[in-house]
Protein backbone atom coordinates (compact mmCIF):
# COMPACT_ATOMS: atom_id res chain seq x y z
CA UNK A 1 0.00 0.00 0.00
CA UNK A 2 0.89 3.59 -1.16
CA UNK A 3 2.16 6.11 1.71
CA UNK A 4 1.20 9.08 -0.63
CA UNK A 5 -0.12 12.20 1.42
CA UNK A 6 -2.23 15.20 0.14
CA UNK A 7 -3.88 17.57 1.75
CA UNK A 8 -7.56 18.24 0.58
CA UNK A 9 -10.17 20.31 1.64
CA UNK A 10 -13.38 18.08 2.35
CA UNK A 11 -13.56 16.62 6.18
CA UNK A 12 -13.67 12.78 4.56
CA UNK A 13 -14.44 10.89 1.67
CA UNK A 14 -18.20 10.81 2.67
CA UNK A 15 -18.49 14.74 2.31
CA UNK A 16 -16.55 14.47 -1.60
CA UNK A 17 -19.01 11.45 -2.13
CA UNK A 18 -22.18 13.64 -0.86
CA UNK A 19 -21.41 16.87 -2.82
CA UNK A 20 -20.24 14.32 -6.40
CA UNK A 21 -23.80 12.71 -5.49
CA UNK A 22 -25.71 16.12 -5.13
CA UNK A 23 -24.24 17.60 -8.85
CA UNK A 24 -25.13 14.47 -10.25
CA UNK A 25 -28.41 14.64 -9.12
CA UNK A 26 -29.11 18.36 -11.30
CA UNK A 27 -31.69 19.20 -8.32
CA UNK A 28 -32.00 22.90 -7.61
CA UNK A 29 -31.54 22.50 -3.92
CA UNK A 30 -28.83 19.67 -4.17
CA UNK A 31 -27.30 22.10 -6.64
CA UNK A 32 -27.13 24.84 -3.75
CA UNK A 33 -26.15 22.40 -0.92
CA UNK A 34 -22.90 21.70 -3.43
CA UNK A 35 -22.07 25.03 -4.03
CA UNK A 36 -22.66 26.07 -0.82
CA UNK A 37 -19.78 23.23 0.24
CA UNK A 38 -17.59 23.83 -2.58
CA UNK A 39 -17.53 27.56 -1.32
CA UNK A 40 -16.55 26.34 2.18
CA UNK A 41 -13.48 24.19 0.39
CA UNK A 42 -12.17 27.41 -1.07
CA UNK A 43 -12.05 28.51 1.95
CA UNK A 44 -10.13 26.32 3.62
CA UNK A 45 -7.12 26.25 0.50
CA UNK A 46 -5.86 28.75 -2.19
CA UNK A 47 -7.54 27.88 -4.81
CA UNK A 48 -4.22 26.79 -6.57
CA UNK A 49 -4.13 23.63 -4.54
CA UNK A 50 -7.71 22.37 -5.59
CA UNK A 51 -8.72 20.29 -8.79
CA UNK A 52 -9.25 22.40 -12.07
CA UNK A 53 -12.80 20.64 -11.99
CA UNK A 54 -14.09 21.52 -8.53
CA UNK A 55 -13.02 25.01 -9.03
CA UNK A 56 -14.88 25.38 -12.29
CA UNK A 57 -18.01 23.33 -10.98
CA UNK A 58 -17.78 26.17 -8.03
CA UNK A 59 -17.76 29.03 -10.93
CA UNK A 60 -20.71 27.48 -12.90
CA UNK A 61 -22.86 26.89 -10.04
CA UNK A 62 -22.42 30.40 -8.96
CA UNK A 63 -23.17 32.14 -11.91
CA UNK A 64 -26.39 30.32 -12.26
CA UNK A 65 -27.17 30.89 -8.83
CA UNK A 66 -26.37 34.55 -10.31
CA UNK A 67 -29.15 33.86 -12.79
CA UNK A 68 -27.02 36.40 -14.67
CA UNK A 69 -25.94 36.09 -18.67
CA UNK A 70 -22.97 37.78 -18.25
CA UNK A 71 -21.86 35.97 -14.97
CA UNK A 72 -22.68 32.40 -16.90
CA UNK A 73 -20.54 33.57 -19.76
CA UNK A 74 -17.71 34.49 -18.22
CA UNK A 75 -18.24 31.07 -16.15
CA UNK A 76 -18.37 28.90 -19.20
CA UNK A 77 -15.27 30.69 -21.16
CA UNK A 78 -13.16 29.96 -17.93
CA UNK A 79 -14.34 26.19 -17.54
CA UNK A 80 -13.22 26.05 -21.16
CA UNK A 81 -9.82 27.85 -20.93
CA UNK A 82 -9.36 25.82 -17.67
CA UNK A 83 -9.73 22.35 -18.42
CA UNK A 84 -8.56 22.75 -22.20
CA UNK A 85 -5.23 23.80 -21.70
CA UNK A 86 -4.91 21.77 -18.66
CA UNK A 87 -2.62 19.02 -19.99
CA UNK A 88 -0.67 21.81 -21.96
CA UNK A 89 0.27 24.01 -18.50
CA UNK A 90 1.26 20.35 -17.27
CA UNK A 91 3.36 18.96 -19.86
CA UNK A 92 4.64 22.20 -21.93
CA UNK A 93 3.43 25.53 -20.23
CA UNK A 94 5.76 27.79 -22.48
CA UNK A 95 3.93 26.29 -25.28
CA UNK A 96 0.82 27.64 -26.86
CA UNK A 97 -1.76 25.94 -28.74
CA UNK A 98 -5.04 26.95 -30.70
CA UNK A 99 -8.01 26.48 -28.03
CA UNK A 100 -10.04 24.55 -30.88
CA UNK A 101 -7.03 21.88 -30.64
CA UNK A 102 -6.92 21.95 -26.64
CA UNK A 103 -11.02 21.30 -26.25
CA UNK A 104 -10.55 18.60 -28.82
CA UNK A 105 -7.88 16.40 -26.36
CA UNK A 106 -9.90 17.45 -23.64
CA UNK A 107 -13.32 16.01 -25.19
CA UNK A 108 -14.85 19.34 -25.27
CA UNK A 109 -17.36 19.82 -28.40
CA UNK A 110 -15.71 22.25 -30.91
CA UNK A 111 -19.10 24.25 -30.50
CA UNK A 112 -18.05 24.97 -26.97
CA UNK A 113 -14.63 26.57 -28.12
CA UNK A 114 -16.31 28.43 -30.59
CA UNK A 115 -18.71 29.79 -27.73
CA UNK A 116 -15.81 30.54 -25.44
CA UNK A 117 -13.85 32.51 -27.97
CA UNK A 118 -17.39 34.31 -29.12
CA UNK A 119 -17.73 35.58 -25.34
CA UNK A 120 -13.81 36.11 -25.10
CA UNK A 121 -14.46 38.36 -28.43
CA UNK A 122 -17.68 40.13 -26.26
CA UNK A 123 -20.21 38.38 -27.78
CA UNK A 124 -22.65 36.98 -25.24
CA UNK A 125 -25.09 34.15 -26.89
CA UNK A 126 -28.59 33.97 -26.16
CA UNK A 127 -29.88 32.61 -22.84
CA UNK A 128 -31.09 29.44 -24.59
CA UNK A 129 -27.21 28.91 -25.80
CA UNK A 130 -25.91 29.71 -22.36
CA UNK A 131 -28.11 27.46 -20.69
CA UNK A 132 -27.54 24.38 -22.60
CA UNK A 133 -23.78 24.81 -22.32
CA UNK A 134 -24.27 25.25 -18.70
CA UNK A 135 -25.63 21.21 -18.36
CA UNK A 136 -23.81 20.03 -20.72
CA UNK A 137 -20.41 21.45 -18.75
CA UNK A 138 -22.29 20.27 -15.46
CA UNK A 139 -22.65 16.19 -16.88
CA UNK A 140 -18.99 16.84 -18.41
CA UNK A 141 -17.99 17.68 -14.70
CA UNK A 142 -19.78 14.80 -13.26
CA UNK A 143 -18.32 12.52 -14.77
CA UNK A 144 -15.16 13.85 -12.66
CA UNK A 145 -16.93 13.65 -9.71
CA UNK A 146 -18.26 10.14 -10.33
CA UNK A 147 -14.54 8.75 -11.11
CA UNK A 148 -13.19 10.33 -8.09
CA UNK A 149 -16.32 8.93 -5.90
CA UNK A 150 -15.32 5.48 -7.16
CA UNK A 151 -11.88 5.76 -6.54
CA UNK A 152 -12.07 6.80 -2.95
CA UNK A 153 -14.30 3.46 -2.15
CA UNK A 154 -11.70 1.10 -3.98
CA UNK A 155 -9.35 2.91 -1.55
CA UNK A 156 -11.27 2.67 1.42
CA UNK A 157 -12.15 -1.06 0.52
CA UNK A 158 -8.52 -1.62 -0.05
CA UNK A 159 -7.54 0.19 3.22
CA UNK A 160 -9.91 -2.07 5.12
CA UNK A 161 -8.63 -5.07 4.02
CA UNK A 162 -5.05 -3.67 4.87
CA UNK A 163 -5.99 -2.75 8.42
CA UNK A 164 -7.89 -6.02 9.09
CA UNK A 165 -4.71 -7.92 8.12
CA UNK A 166 -2.74 -5.58 10.63
CA UNK A 167 -4.61 -6.03 12.89
CA UNK A 168 -5.02 -10.09 12.47
CA UNK A 169 -0.78 -9.77 12.45
CA UNK A 170 -0.87 -7.75 16.00
CA UNK A 171 -2.96 -9.85 17.55
CA UNK A 172 -1.66 -12.91 16.67
CA UNK A 173 2.10 -11.35 17.83
CA UNK A 174 0.70 -10.12 21.09
CA UNK A 175 -0.80 -13.09 22.13
CA UNK A 176 2.68 -15.10 20.63
CA UNK A 177 4.26 -12.84 23.35
CA UNK A 178 2.15 -13.47 26.34
CA UNK A 179 2.19 -17.65 25.77
CA UNK A 180 5.73 -17.41 25.55
CA UNK A 181 5.89 -18.79 21.55
CA UNK A 182 8.69 -17.49 18.67
CA UNK A 183 7.77 -14.48 17.13
CA UNK A 184 8.81 -12.75 13.84
CA UNK A 185 9.58 -9.76 14.13
CA UNK A 186 9.74 -8.65 10.17
CA UNK A 187 5.22 -8.33 10.42
CA UNK A 188 5.81 -6.35 13.29
CA UNK A 189 8.27 -3.52 11.71
CA UNK A 190 6.10 -3.17 8.80
CA UNK A 191 2.63 -2.36 10.53
CA UNK A 192 4.87 0.24 12.83
CA UNK A 193 6.29 1.61 10.09
CA UNK A 194 2.86 2.59 7.82
CA UNK A 195 0.63 5.27 8.24
CA UNK A 196 -1.79 3.33 9.44
CA UNK A 197 0.38 2.74 12.76
CA UNK A 198 -2.36 5.17 15.42
CA UNK A 199 -5.18 2.62 14.37
CA UNK A 200 -3.17 0.17 15.92
CA UNK A 201 -2.87 1.15 19.41
CA UNK A 202 -6.21 0.57 20.26
CA UNK A 203 -5.79 -3.09 19.22
CA UNK A 204 -2.69 -3.56 21.04
CA UNK A 205 -4.04 -2.27 24.63
CA UNK A 206 -7.70 -4.20 24.25
CA UNK A 207 -5.41 -7.46 23.17
CA UNK A 208 -3.15 -6.80 26.15
CA UNK A 209 -5.94 -6.19 28.67
CA UNK A 210 -8.06 -8.91 27.22
CA UNK A 211 -5.31 -11.48 28.02
CA UNK A 212 -4.65 -9.87 31.67
CA UNK A 213 -8.84 -10.45 32.11
CA UNK A 214 -8.23 -13.48 31.26
CA UNK A 215 -5.73 -13.93 34.11
CA UNK A 216 -7.63 -12.58 36.76
CA UNK A 217 -8.38 -14.78 39.22
CA UNK A 218 -9.24 -12.53 42.43
CA UNK A 219 -5.73 -14.20 44.17
CA UNK A 220 -3.01 -12.54 42.61
CA UNK A 221 -2.91 -8.77 42.60
CA UNK A 222 -3.03 -6.63 38.83
CA UNK A 223 0.51 -5.61 39.66
CA UNK A 224 1.71 -8.69 39.48
CA UNK A 225 -0.37 -9.82 36.34
CA UNK A 226 1.11 -6.30 34.41
CA UNK A 227 4.66 -7.16 35.88
CA UNK A 228 4.30 -10.58 34.04
CA UNK A 229 3.00 -9.33 31.18
CA UNK A 230 5.48 -6.49 31.01
CA UNK A 231 8.70 -9.09 31.11
CA UNK A 232 6.86 -10.82 27.66
CA UNK A 233 6.23 -7.73 25.57
CA UNK A 234 9.66 -6.88 26.18
CA UNK A 235 10.07 -7.66 22.09
CA UNK A 236 6.98 -5.08 21.37
CA UNK A 237 8.07 -2.16 23.20
CA UNK A 238 11.49 -2.01 22.13
CA UNK A 239 9.86 -2.19 18.56
CA UNK A 240 8.15 0.55 19.44
CA UNK A 241 10.87 2.50 20.82
CA UNK A 242 12.78 2.04 17.75
CA UNK A 243 10.02 3.82 16.00
CA UNK A 244 9.12 6.64 18.58
CA UNK A 245 5.60 5.47 19.74
CA UNK A 246 6.20 4.93 23.22
CA UNK A 247 4.65 8.30 24.70
CA UNK A 248 1.60 7.22 21.98
CA UNK A 249 0.84 4.26 23.77
CA UNK A 250 1.10 5.80 26.95
CA UNK A 251 -1.27 8.40 25.99
CA UNK A 252 -3.92 5.72 24.60
CA UNK A 253 -3.51 3.28 27.71
CA UNK A 254 -4.38 6.80 29.82
CA UNK A 255 -6.99 7.93 27.34
CA UNK A 256 -9.18 4.07 27.71
CA UNK A 257 -9.96 5.01 31.03
CA UNK A 258 -13.69 5.31 31.73
CA UNK A 259 -14.48 4.29 35.32
CA UNK A 260 -16.40 1.74 34.51
CA UNK A 261 -16.10 -0.47 37.57
CA UNK A 262 -14.49 -3.35 35.22
CA UNK A 263 -11.53 -5.90 35.64
CA UNK A 264 -10.17 -4.37 32.37
CA UNK A 265 -10.78 -0.64 33.38
CA UNK A 266 -8.22 -1.82 36.25
CA UNK A 267 -5.84 -3.58 34.39
CA UNK A 268 -5.99 -0.19 32.13
CA UNK A 269 -5.15 1.56 35.28
CA UNK A 270 -2.51 -0.83 37.00
CA UNK A 271 -1.24 -0.68 33.15
CA UNK A 272 -0.97 3.75 33.92
CA UNK A 273 0.84 3.28 37.09
CA UNK A 274 3.20 1.26 35.89
CA UNK A 275 4.46 3.42 32.72
CA UNK A 276 4.37 6.64 34.93
CA UNK A 277 6.26 5.58 37.91
CA UNK A 278 8.84 4.22 34.75
CA UNK A 279 9.13 7.76 34.03
CA UNK A 280 9.32 8.57 37.12
CA UNK A 281 12.13 6.21 37.96
CA UNK A 282 13.93 5.96 34.31
CA UNK A 283 17.08 7.50 36.33
CA UNK A 284 17.73 4.70 38.94
CA UNK A 285 15.96 2.34 36.46
CA UNK A 286 13.58 0.21 39.39
CA UNK A 287 11.07 0.05 37.47
CA UNK A 288 10.56 -3.18 34.39
CA UNK A 289 9.58 -0.46 31.71
CA UNK A 290 12.32 1.74 32.97
CA UNK A 291 14.25 0.96 29.22
CA UNK A 292 11.53 1.97 27.33
CA UNK A 293 10.88 5.85 28.40
CA UNK A 294 13.79 7.60 27.10
CA UNK A 295 12.73 10.89 25.43
CA UNK A 296 9.64 9.98 25.75
CA UNK A 297 6.70 12.65 24.83
CA UNK A 298 3.95 12.79 26.23
CA UNK A 299 0.79 14.98 25.54
CA UNK A 300 0.27 15.82 29.77
CA UNK A 301 -2.45 18.18 28.63
CA UNK A 302 -4.57 15.62 26.80
CA UNK A 303 -3.75 13.07 29.51
CA UNK A 304 -4.81 15.84 32.49
CA UNK A 305 -7.82 16.32 30.93
CA UNK A 306 -9.13 12.99 30.36
CA UNK A 307 -8.41 11.85 33.92
CA UNK A 308 -10.51 14.99 35.25
CA UNK A 309 -13.00 14.56 32.78
CA UNK A 310 -13.79 10.93 34.19
CA UNK A 311 -11.84 11.61 37.64
CA UNK A 312 -12.74 9.41 40.89
CA UNK A 313 -11.09 8.19 44.37
CA UNK A 314 -9.45 5.39 42.42
CA UNK A 315 -7.96 7.74 39.44
CA UNK A 316 -6.73 9.77 42.25
CA UNK A 317 -3.20 9.25 43.02
CA UNK A 318 -2.28 8.30 39.00
CA UNK A 319 -3.55 12.12 38.64
CA UNK A 320 -1.34 13.06 41.43
CA UNK A 321 2.11 11.10 40.24
CA UNK A 322 1.05 12.53 36.78
CA UNK A 323 1.27 16.09 38.56
CA UNK A 324 4.63 15.27 39.84
CA UNK A 325 6.40 14.36 37.04
CA UNK A 326 4.73 16.90 34.91
CA UNK A 327 6.92 18.77 32.41
CA UNK A 328 7.51 21.52 33.03
CA UNK A 329 7.01 20.66 36.98
CA UNK A 330 4.30 22.45 38.88
CA UNK A 331 5.33 24.18 42.36
CA UNK A 332 4.81 22.23 45.47
CA UNK A 333 2.50 24.87 46.89
CA UNK A 334 0.16 24.73 43.56
CA UNK A 335 0.16 21.09 43.84
CA UNK A 336 -1.06 20.85 47.42
CA UNK A 337 -4.02 23.30 46.39
CA UNK A 338 -4.91 21.17 43.27
CA UNK A 339 -4.88 18.03 45.15
CA UNK A 340 -6.75 19.55 48.06
CA UNK A 341 -9.54 20.58 45.58
CA UNK A 342 -9.60 16.97 44.12
CA UNK A 343 -9.66 15.38 47.01
CA UNK A 344 -12.91 17.87 47.80
CA UNK A 345 -14.29 16.44 44.66
CA UNK A 346 -13.55 12.89 45.24
CA UNK A 347 -15.09 13.15 49.18
CA UNK A 348 -12.47 12.63 50.93
CA UNK A 349 -11.92 14.07 54.19
CA UNK A 350 -10.05 17.27 53.92
CA UNK A 351 -9.35 18.80 57.62
CA UNK A 352 -7.58 22.15 56.25
CA UNK A 353 -10.48 23.26 54.02
CA UNK A 354 -10.80 26.23 55.61
CA UNK A 355 -7.39 27.08 55.64
CA UNK A 356 -7.09 26.21 51.66
CA UNK A 357 -10.19 28.82 51.34
CA UNK A 358 -8.42 31.67 53.23
CA UNK A 359 -5.63 30.75 51.38
CA UNK A 360 -6.82 30.88 48.35
CA UNK A 361 -8.60 34.05 48.82
CA UNK A 362 -5.64 36.05 49.95
CA UNK A 363 -3.62 35.56 46.80
CA UNK A 364 -3.45 38.34 45.03
CA UNK A 365 -5.12 37.86 41.96
CA UNK A 366 -3.95 38.34 37.86
CA UNK A 367 -3.89 41.96 37.01
CA UNK A 368 -4.18 42.82 33.82
CA UNK A 369 -2.00 45.82 31.95
CA UNK A 370 -2.75 49.08 31.63
CA UNK A 371 -2.95 49.17 27.94
CA UNK A 372 -6.14 46.15 28.23
CA UNK A 373 -7.71 48.72 31.14
CA UNK A 374 -7.86 51.49 29.04
CA UNK A 375 -11.49 51.41 28.80
CA UNK A 376 -11.99 51.98 32.19
CA UNK A 377 -10.07 54.86 32.88
CA UNK A 378 -11.62 58.45 33.34
CA UNK A 379 -10.72 60.89 31.06
CA UNK A 380 -7.72 63.00 32.04
CA UNK A 381 -6.35 60.57 33.79
CA UNK A 382 -2.87 59.92 33.44
CA UNK A 383 -1.87 55.85 33.25
CA UNK A 384 0.70 54.84 35.43
CA UNK A 385 -0.23 57.44 37.77
CA UNK A 386 -1.81 57.87 41.25
CA UNK A 387 -2.35 61.50 40.15
CA UNK A 388 -5.06 62.77 38.12
CA UNK A 389 -3.82 65.58 35.47
CA UNK A 390 -6.30 68.36 34.87
CA UNK A 391 -8.96 68.58 32.83
CA UNK A 392 -8.36 72.02 31.43
CA UNK A 393 -8.74 72.87 27.49
CA UNK A 394 -4.96 72.73 26.80
CA UNK A 395 -4.72 69.33 28.53
CA UNK A 396 -6.83 67.70 26.21
CA UNK A 397 -5.26 69.22 23.12
CA UNK A 398 -7.70 72.20 22.62
CA UNK A 399 -5.78 75.69 22.76
CA UNK A 400 -6.75 77.68 25.91
CA UNK A 401 -8.90 80.72 25.54
CA UNK A 402 -7.56 84.16 25.65
CA UNK A 403 -10.04 86.05 27.90
CA UNK A 404 -8.37 88.94 27.98
CA UNK A 405 -7.10 89.90 24.87
CA UNK A 406 -9.69 91.14 22.14
CA UNK A 407 -9.58 89.64 18.65
CA UNK A 408 -8.71 92.31 15.71
CA UNK A 409 -10.58 92.77 12.94
CA UNK A 410 -8.23 94.01 10.24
Amino acid sequence: MNDDKRIVPWVDASEFSDVANNICSCETYKLRLAWETIKIWLCRMPVSKIPRSIVCTYELLNAYFENSSQSMALALMRFVSLLSSESQDRERPNFALPILSLARVAGLPSWLADLRNDIAHGIIPSTDTLESAFWWSLKYLSEFWASNVNYNEERIFELDGFLKCQSLTLTKYIESLLQGDKTSQLDMKEVFSSRSTYACFPLIINAICSYGCNLFTGESPLCNIVQNQAIKLKPLFSTMLYHKLVGELVLQFILGLRNDRSVDDDIRLEWCIAWIEAIRCRVSGKSILCDYVDGLSLDWRKALDHILNHMCDKYRDLFMKLLIIRDPPIPQDKLKVIMSHVDVFCGRDVPNTHELRKQVLCEPGWKLADSLLWAETPLGAIINSSKHASTSRQHKGVPPYDTKGRRQVC
